[in-house]
């Protein structure tokens, strides 16, 4: 069964608020040893192995889509079983786990660890304020090298299927921009206008580049670091920008037609990152009808028969 993109579907309950997601350094000190606390490093394996959490594990944001998943599974990053076990077999992670999700400091990754996790149903994620560098900073301790596998667990969630858009979702509003307004929430103006094209993963090991370069026809070029309040890392700023600030930005896009009515759909190049970042930012502002499209543009440049955005 297609299902059918409305306002009314977005509206339906959202994770908590982004002033709630986070957690602070002196906040996680204190879980460090304890039993069902599970530490998530959501940087890349080479970051993972120059310095770590203490019995953390690593999960890398990037690779948490996985394109061929994307297209069979209904617009989710992972198929479902696939998904399950990652989280609760690799991460060790179950229900009733308490994750701590951290990258470098900007959040960005972060984000889309702590999207993954609660998308598939996971209520207990947080992201770690700051990140590794404000963990640094207060005096925490570091472990190098690949860290030791976590004993497997069992888990198995409620897909949030609220907090994403398919496929099908963004081809009627590119049809109808009525419907929704699409943020680009890329940084790079290369990959908005084509010029440079980036890697994904097809599926585990199977990385490809994307076939075309461009952005979605109607979606707005709006970076994430516009809504970031820590883009260089430093320990001591924290990851979104102040609620306010962020409306400021999202009033300069009502001329692009910005609604704080309207629904919002963001996306990136795998959705888990940049675009879920912007969906954070979001709620930050209050604007809680939104969604990330987690196929991004690594379905879209892979599809020939859909179409590209031409700037005016």
């Amino acid at each position: 069964m297609v299902r059918i993109f409305s306002a009314l579907a977005l509206l339906v309950a959202v994770p908590a608020l982004a002033q709630d997601v986070f957690i602070s350094a002196d906040e996680a000190l204190k879980l460090v040893g304890k039993d069902g606390v599970r530490f998530v490093a959501a940087d890349s394996e080479k970051e993972f192995d120059k310095g770590h959490l203490p019995g953390a594990v690593e999960a890398f944001a990037h690779d948490l889509q996985l394109l061929d998943d994307v297209r069979k599974c209904k617009g989710l990053p992972m198929c479902e079983p696939a998904a399950f076990d990652l989280i609760g077999k690799t991460l060790g992670i179950d229900a009733a786990t308490q994750v701590v999700v951290y990258d470098a400091g900007m959040g960005v990754n972060a984000s889309g660890a702590w999207f993954f996790l609660t998308l598939y149903g996971h209520k207990n994620t947080k992201i770690l304020e700051g990140g590794l560098a404000a963990w640094k900073a207060k005096g925490g301790a570091i472990e190098e090298g690949k860290g030791k596998a976590p004993a497997a667990r069992t888990f198995k969630g409620d897909v949030q299927w609220q907090m994403i858009a398919s496929r099908a979702d963004v081809e009627a509003v590119v049809k109808d921009p009525s419907k929704a307004l699409l943020l680009d929430s890329r940084h790079k103006l290369e990959e908005y206008t084509g010029k440079e094209l980036l890697a994904g993963l097809a599926s585990h090991g199977k990385e490809i580049t994307v076939a075309r370069g461009g952005f979605i026809p109607g979606a707005v070029f709006s970076p994430w670091t516009k809504y970031a309040g820590n883009k260089d890392a430093e320990a001591d700023k924290p990851t979104l920008k102040d609620a306010k600030d962020i409306q400021k930005q999202l009033e300069k896009l009502k001329k692009n037609g910005y609604d704080a009515s309207k629904p919002v759909i963001t996306y990136c190049h795998v959705g888990l990152g940049r675009g879920s970042f912007q969906y954070l930012a979001l709620l930050k502002a209050g604007h809680t009808n939104s969604k990330v499209y987690v196929g991004g543009w690594s379905e879209w440049g892979n599809t020939p028969e859909l179409p590209l955005g031409t700037q005016q």
